[in-house]
């Protein structure tokens, strides 16, 4: 119900009409302050529940990490030459590897003669074609018997050539640098090209490695002139386009690539060895350090997540506390600082023992101690790898003995895979980390249904629902207080108009007195 924003009254009466109905219907106001208050309280539970959860979905990705096999089969290659040989562990090939390198893998080039006419004016490649037309030597060469000249034509006439099939077709009014930019992201054409100012010259190169092959071969057809002519490929020769040639434990072999793969572990060659007597060595062998900082990093993001949940958990509640309404903020003329004093204690302690986390929290922390029941042999909790629980106070926090832990990883790292990742039906039976993951899963999806997730447009959790209900209790009320000010203001009014209406005749009655008392 809408009424008029502009209401004058008392002029009659004398009345402060506005600020008596303000204050009739203060009173009023209570049940829904009362109402703006809970919504308030929803909220501010809804966020910390989603702050809860977003900690919760945190250790869930590291842990879904630990799970897997393949995190602790992860291997780490040290070369004793890096100058000849670099290589990265796989999964597999752990031994050592002796190489030695006798040739590198290239690409194969081809290199123009030079450019510019006058090599104290040399080609600017930044700049049109058309406007340095005059610099270009063009085909012309004292050394060759050979001579192609570019086809010109009038300034914006468009010029084709390919390289390996792939078309290219510019304007004469191009840049060089537009030219090789073109032509070296074209991946069909499978080369790059390059202008060194220096020699004055133009290089195309396969963006390949080792002997030529069919397709990787730089073929050029040229009926403008402007590669042979003006670039000065005419008579260039191919060069390079050789495999690389090494030997690994003694067995003499050639990759077209300087990068391979060789038992699971990548290799990638340097350079030439210096000295065939000394090979260089890769070791491969277990990534202690690394298995080490993914188990040493999962238990510092789990401690600090169950300290963040345990202390929500144990907030102090202050029920003197409640949100403050905008006319409480109005009337005690609050400052900025006091306003976030009285909410922070007013937001205190929401999740106070809160049953549903603390539900979920034993069952994270129960799917952590427990042994696993699945393994005969073998590690079968995370004390017998050196990872022991604190006092009960501390919520279960774990502790890491670095040297046991270490030695556990070193001596037995398939049996520490194995107490993380025992695959089973039977949660007993599972690793520690396919048991805890699958807990968190369930604790996300459960906290989820109690209060969304943030930026959920359609939320239809608990706490969202009985938003909305509070939402439309909120609005009938503000309905009924429009309808009791309204009301209000017509009763007054309608006191205007009597008051109005005695003043006139007690003036008239007043006049009549007046007039026949002055006859006497």
């Amino acid at each position: 119900m809408s009424s008029s924003n502009l209401r004058i009254g008392g002029l009659v009466s004398g009345l402060d009409t506005d600020q008596i109905i303000k204050d009739l219907v203060k009173a009023q106001r209570l049940k829904l302050s009362g109402y703006q208050q809970n919504k308030t309280i929803l909220e501010w539970k809804q966020q910390d529940y989603r702050s809860i959860n977003n900690l919760l979905r945190r250790l869930r990705d590291v842990t879904s990490d630990l799970r897997l096999q393949g995190t602790y089969l992860r291997k780490v290659a040290v070369s004793s030459q890096e100058s000849v040989v670099t290589a990265t562990g796989g999964t597999t090939g752990e031994g050592v590897y002796s190489i030695v390198v006798t040739r590198l893998a290239t690409s194969a080039t081809k290199v123009g003669r030079s450019l510019s006419a006058d090599p104290t004016a040399k080609i600017d490649t930044s700049a049109s074609l058309w406007s340095q037309r005059d610099l270009f030597a063009d085909g012309t060469d004292a050394d060759t018997d050979t001579s192609v000249n570019f086809e010109w034509g009038s300034e914006g006439d468009t010029f084709s050539f390919s390289i390996n099939g792939e078309e290219f077709t510019f304007a004469n009014t191009v840049t060089l640098d537009r030219i090789f930019a073109e032509v070296s992201a074209n991946e069909n054409a499978k080369v790059t090209m390059m202008y060194d100012s220096f020699t004055d010259r133009v290089v195309i190169t396969t963006k390949s490695t080792g002997d030529n092959r069919p397709g990787d071969e730089i073929v050029i057809d040229d009926p403008s002139g402007f590669l042979n002519g003006l670039l000065q490929f005419s008579g260039a020769v191919e060069t390079g386009g050789e495999n690389a040639q090494f030997s690994i434990n003694g067995l003499a072999t050639e990759r077209t690539t300087n990068t391979f793969v060789f038992n699971g572990v990548t290799f990638t060659l340097q350079g030439v060895s210096p000295d065939p007597l000394q090979p260089a060595r890769v070791t491969v062998s277990t990534d202690t350090d690394g298995i080490y900082n993914m188990i040493s990093e999962w238990v510092e993001l789990y401690n600090s997540t169950i300290e963040s949940i345990y202390e929500k958990l144990n907030e102090k509640r202050y029920p003197d506390y409640k949100p403050l309404t905008d006319e409480q903020i109005e009337s005690e003329q609050l400052t900025d600082k006091q306003i976030d004093k009285w909410e922070e204690k007013a937001r205190s302690g929401l999740l106070k023992n809160d049953r549903l986390i603390s539900g979920e929290m034993t069952k994270i922390r129960m799917a952590v101690y427990r042994i696993v029941k699945g393994i005969e042999d073998g590690y079968r909790s995370l004390a017998d790898i050196g990872i022991k629980t604190g006092e009960y106070e501390e919520n279960g926090k774990l502790y890491i003995d670095e040297d046991a832990l270490r030695k556990a990883i070193e001596s037995n790292p398939e049996q520490v895979m194995t107490l993380f990742t025992h695959s089973s039906g039977n949660e007993d039976e599972m690793g520690i980390a396919r048991r805890l993951y699958y807990t968190l899963v369930d604790a996300v999806d459960r906290i989820t249904d109690m209060a969304g997730s943030d930026g959920d447009l359609g939320d239809s959790s608990f706490i969202g629902e009985q938003i909305r209900s509070v939402n439309k209790m909120i609005s009938r009320e503000e309905d009924r207080l429009q309808r009791l000010e309204d009301r209000y203001w017509r009763q007054f009014t309608a006191l205007e108009r009597l008051v109005s209406q005695l003043n006139a005749q007690s003036s008239w009655l007043l006049s009549m007195f007046n007039t026949y008392g002055g006859n006497q």
